[in-house]
């Protein structure tokens, strides 16, 4: 069969009671039918797997509760990986995850093991950030900030009892309107991450350009008030008037001095001693800051360097996995060397299609992903240091026009410190030092002046580049949603379509379904309305929701963009009071329209009542249980 990407596969459930598997049953693809008595444990055999999968608000039995963990070997696109998840009444457990079967899982120290909380952070992947990116599915945002998780997800991919009257999702404690339509645009395909991208930039950008204005605008309320003028080429002209003039009172004042000598005395020597230590301090501490700001420089290259290898093994893993997956579809029927024919093996034997050697397990795509993942660990981590590294580079860097003037400055001032001076010109001298030092302050605050224009010029130069980023951004966000409602109008037409077909091969109980023309659905209202009509009786509504997740999963049949990932779990096929009869009709109906599939994909139904033509090995999985042998063998 096809793969359509993502699909998840459930291949083996083990739960553990010390160290003790109390229940053990294997599924495969296709139609998988869990059978047994009422209250014999099968609704529990489907909460295990949804809780292992990420689900919460599980409403455990108590026989549940007395075990430790339960383990769950999964395919994700066809790639064996085994979870693992502690049994608690506590929320938000984290998910331990082996890249590999579950054989090999449950030989491996629990070294080999990676743990993922339910909450992502700033260093750490959530599970459902590890499982998405094994799946090739992006991040969706729900409600808020927040980030849709697995839980949310399996609220529409497992129908439990509990939420008999909920036609769509599985009843949540948490529950918005706006959560429900961003779960069933993301599973639906409609939701476009890249969208979601333009989106989420579109606020930061809209956020700076918030906060640039702001600082302009109190800085204009500011200059208005002392009537400054911000020009920066007035001020590179005034400071240049201003150097060249005291450079011209320093040589009269150099000349004034060299005219006569006198006595140094005590308090002399001590200030020249002090401004000499002051002009040390000044040198060593603007050659430490550009010794830092060098070696700052150093390390952000490297790390430059680094993120740019991490993002080429990302591209090498891709490019190594696509090739794979083309080249081991080439078959050959003669050999390109001597033309004789190649002989043909058994199909349940994978070798390789020209030399015949023996193919190795698949854990290779498994180390893959493993491989991927940690690199992008590595890669969100590097970047989030460079980023700190080059903040801290930019405030030295600022920092080091300063210290060049401080250090200008002393130099003068001890200059004129250790210069002699005669006493009849004192008076001249006094006051060139007075017009130096006039100068002095001058330039001071002209080049204070220079920094703050340089400081509004950026500030400006950065509106108008955000200015001109939310144009662009709004101009793809409307192209994307435009798109979005296309494809959203085709997969509502599809599930609508088998939905109707589906409801019409149901018994002849409600008049509604007999006829389905008209079949209307709601994400966010998580409402199913048939020719008009939302109410039916407790039967009709089993029907109505099976049937519908049902045309879900038949349309991500039929529609690769979507990201249902081709699972689908039912309980409590005879709810509602339904008559023997009709509880086996919608059975068959279900199997009937699994056998139409020409894509992987994997449905597991719980019944206490099956079908006679249904009960075969080809779909039953597992033992039946009953009283005396429940699902969870604890004695």
């Amino acid at each position: 069969m096809t793969l359509y990407k993502p699909t998840l596969i459930i291949s083996e459930l083990v739960v553990v009671k010390d160290n003790r598997d109390v229940l053990r049953t294997k599924f495969h693809k296709g139609l998988n039918i869990v059978s047994g008595h009422n209250s014999s444990g099968k609704t529990t055999t489907l909460d295990f797997i949804a809780h292992t999968l990420g689900a919460e608000d599980i409403p455990w039995k108590k026989e549940a509760l007395l075990c430790d963990c339960s383990l769950l070997e999964v395919l994700l696109n066809d790639v064996p990986v085994t979870l693992r998840r502690d049994i608690d009444e506590a929320q938000m457990k984290p998910l331990y995850i082996y890249w590999g079967p579950l054989e090999s899982a449950r030989q491996a120290p629990f070294s080999s093991w990676e743990v993922y909380p339910f909450r992502r952070s700033s260093n750490k992947l959530s599970f459902t950030q590890s499982l998405l990116l094994a799946l090739d599915m992006p991040e969706a945002q729900g409600d808020g900030a927040s980030n849709l998780t697995m839980h949310q997800f399996l609220r529409v991919i497992y129908a439990d009892q509990p939420s008999l009257h909920s036609p769509i999702f599985r009843i949540d404690s948490f529950d918005s309107a706006l959560t429900r339509a961003t779960v069933g645009d993301y599973l639906s395909g409609v939701y476009d991450d890249r969208l979601y991208s333009a989106q989420l930039k579109k606020r930061e950008v809209e956020k700076s350009l918030s906060a640039a204005e702001a600082e302009l605008r109190s800085i204009f309320i500011v200059l208005s008030k002392s009537q400054q003028d911000v020009n920066i080429e007035f001020f590179g002209q005034q400071i240049l008037d201003a150097e060249r003039r005291r450079n011209a009172l320093q040589i009269e004042f150099d000349r004034l001095r060299s005219e006569r000598t006198i006595e140094e005395d005590k308090k002399r020597k001590n200030n020249e001693g002090a401004s000499r230590a002051a002009l040390d301090a000044a040198k060593k501490a603007l050659a430490a800051t550009l010794d830092e700001v060098a070696r700052q420089e150093a390390e952000i290259e490297d790390s430059r360097q680094f993120i740019s290898e991490i993002s080429s093994r990302l591209n090498s893993l891709d490019e190594s996995e696509t090739t794979r997956g083309y080249l081991s579809g080439l078959t050959f029927n003669f050999c390109p060397c001597c033309l004789s024919p190649v002989q043909a093996t058994a199909p349940e034997t994978p070798t390789c299609s020209l030399c015949k050697t023996a193919l190795g397990s698949p854990t290779g795509e498994a180390q893959l992903l493993r491989m991927r993942n940690e690199l992008r660990v590595q890669l969100k981590e590097s970047t989030g240091l460079l980023g700190t590294k080059e903040q801290s580079i930019a405030k030295l860097r600022l920092a080091v026009p300063g210290l060049r003037q401080e250090l200008r400055r002393l130099e003068r001032r001890y200059a004129e410190l250790t210069q002699s001076w005669t006493s009849e010109i004192e008076q001249a001298i006094e006051r060139t030092l007075r017009e130096l030092g006039g100068l002095d302050q001058e330039i001071r605050s002209l080049y204070e002046n220079q920094k703050l224009a340089s400081v509004i010029k950026t500030l400006q130069e950065k509106r108008d580049q955000l200015h001109f980023e939310i144009i662009e951004l709004n101009s793809t966000i409307e192209a994307l949603v435009l798109a979005q409602d296309v494809r959203k109008r085709d997969v509502q037409l599809t599930i609508a379509e088998a939905a109707s077909r589906l409801l019409k091969l149901d018994m002849y109980r409600q008049e509604e379904f007999r006829t389905a023309d008209n079949i209307q659905f709601s994400f966010s209202d998580n409402q199913v309305t048939v020719d008009g009509v939302s109410r039916f009786s407790e039967s009709s509504t089993v029907v109505l929701r099976h049937l519908f997740h049902l045309a879900v999963l038949t349309a991500s049949t039929k529609i690769p963009e979507m990201r249902f990932p081709r699972l689908l779990i039912l309980d409590g096929i005879e709810d509602g009071g339904m008559e023997l009869p009709r509880a086996h009709r919608l059975q068959e109906i279900i199997a009937a329209e699994c056998k139409s599939y020409k894509v992987d994909y994997q449905l597991i139904m719980a019944t206490s009542q099956i079908a006679p033509s249904l009960n075969r090995d080809e779909f039953v999985v597992g033992r039946q249980y009953t009283e005396e042998e429940r699902a969870i063998s604890i004695h």
